[in-house]
């Protein structure tokens, strides 16, 4: 007999989840992690953790808080990398150039309206990637989906 739960997703509420990350959250675990939006997507995340050493004497404390910080903006970055076309380019667009949805919308030969669509689907597609990057990367950040109901199911 096997359990697993079987629960389906509430987009609005992970919309809001994203969104709120991003506009709230996010700058915050840049800052801690001595990063900037410029480094998504480059060559310059530095792959051991550790940014900068400036020689001084840190509480471990701090330094844990700056990894989980540059772990989470590691876990961004491959979410964001991982989502589908045109997701990913969305994404990018959007939270990190910081190009408003019209200019987004124009570019990719989107109506309004069909563009909105689009971009709500790359906000859930996001938090269902970030679930397993943020895993994959080490970080203590919450899971960003949320579900409607939950229900176990047993198989026999």
């Amino acid at each position: 007999m096997s359990l697993f739960k079987k629960s389906k997703i509430d987009k609005a509420k992970t919309i809001q989840n994203v969104r709120e990350f991003f506009e709230d959250d996010f700058k915050h675990y840049l800052n801690l992690a001595n990063k900037h939006l410029s480094d998504i997507s480059s060559p310059t995340l530095d792959d051991n953790g550790i940014a900068v050493h400036d020689g001084l004497n840190h509480q471990d404390e701090r330094m844990t808080v700056n990894i989980d910080a540059q772990n989470v903006v590691r876990a961004v970055d491959h979410t964001i990398s991982s989502c589908s076309y045109p997701s990913n380019i969305i994404l990018y667009l959007y939270f990190i150039q910081k190009i408003s949805n019209d200019n987004i919308s124009k570019r990719l030969g989107y109506q309004n309206t069909r563009f909105h669509e689009i971009k709500n689907d790359a906000l859930v597609e996001f938090a269902e990637r970030f679930d397993f990057w943020r895993q994959e990367d080490n970080t203590d950040i919450e899971d960003l989906r949320s579900f409607e109901d939950s229900e176990t199911v047993s198989e026999k």
